[in-house]
């Protein structure tokens, strides 16, 4: 990239995940935007996955099932977070694990990956300062004294990662009028998402929970077919917009927006007998 520092949009972003996995789904994103040194945008939205969050994942970051249960599902939020960072050069803490994640969820709404370059503040810092005790973001954010608050939320650790980022940079010598090349000598090599694109392969649904997952994963509706208790009734039809799935004693339910009451309903997946993807909602 050519030009200077100061005339080039910096996004460091973070992520927090229903899990480690690279099929993992994003519960939260977070983003600071800099320019010459300063913040003068963020980014930050909860995300709702389309199945539960695991407890134990629950206690890393906070965000439980009930948090994000009137938040958007991340189809819905994908097109304003590229928008955001369109054209920026992008820093994270661990990049590869964001950018893996990222892809993958980027890759099931059936989107184009970015090709802004990434630079990871944690292999940088271990390859500048290689005899720190600690390189984790906590570490390195009390140490360098950043005056954020807070852990595992997307926004905070994005707040701590572009102050240890800005703060490095000051350290190293490398300001606001410095070139760019500078600046990806210093972090860089920059990392690609096109790069971990082969990690996650795509494939079709072969299940009823699959189907309703992808359907979710890529904001469509569903016409469903239910079982009836009335043998004169038969099979019930309804079209609905699949929220999330989650289970309860041991049975999995779908929890929708049905189009025609208006209203949300809870149906056991067990008394689907099929469904049918619809890409546009009409009632």
């Amino acid at each position: 990239m050519e030009g200077r520092i100061k005339d080039t949009n910096i996004v460091v972003f973070d992520t927090e995940t229903t899990g480690l996995a690279v099929d993992s789904y994003v519960v939260e994103i977070g983003a600071v935007k800099l320019r010459d040194g300063r913040v003068i945008d963020t980014f930050t939205k909860l995300i709702r996955p389309p199945i539960p969050i695991p407890s134990d994942v629950v206690r890393v970051h906070g965000i439980d099932n009930e948090k994000v249960k009137n938040a958007p599902v991340f189809a819905e939020v994908v097109d304003k977070f590229l928008e955001f960072i369109d054209g920026a050069v992008l820093v994270a803490h661990n990049a590869p694990f964001d950018m893996k994640i990222l892809t993958s969820n980027i890759l099931r709404t059936g989107r184009r990956l970015p090709d802004n370059p990434v630079l990871d503040t944690c292999k940088a810092l271990k390859n500048l300062f290689p005899n720190m005790p600690s390189y984790s973001l906590r570490y390195l954010a009390r140490h360098f004294g950043s005056p954020y608050g807070g852990f595992h939320r997307a926004l905070s650790d994005a707040e701590h990662t572009a102050y240890v980022f800005l703060h490095t940079m000051n350290k190293c010598g490398v300001d606001s009028e410095s070139p760019v090349e500078e600046l990806m000598k210093l972090f860089g090599p920059p990392l690609f998402f096109h790069q971990y694109r082969h990690i996650f392969k795509l494939q079709e649904p072969s299940d009823l929970k699959g189907h309703i997952i992808r359907a979710i994963e890529r904001g469509y509706c569903l016409d469903l077919y239910l079982r009836c208790a009335d043998p004169e009734v038969g099979v019930l039809k309804r079209r609905v917009a699949p929220l999330n799935l989650f289970t309860s004693r041991g049975r999995w339910y779908l929890r929708a927006m049905c189009i025609a009451e208006n209203r949300e309903r809870v149906f056991r997946l067990d008394s689907i007998t099929k469904i049918k993807v619809v890409e546009l909602c009409v009632s």
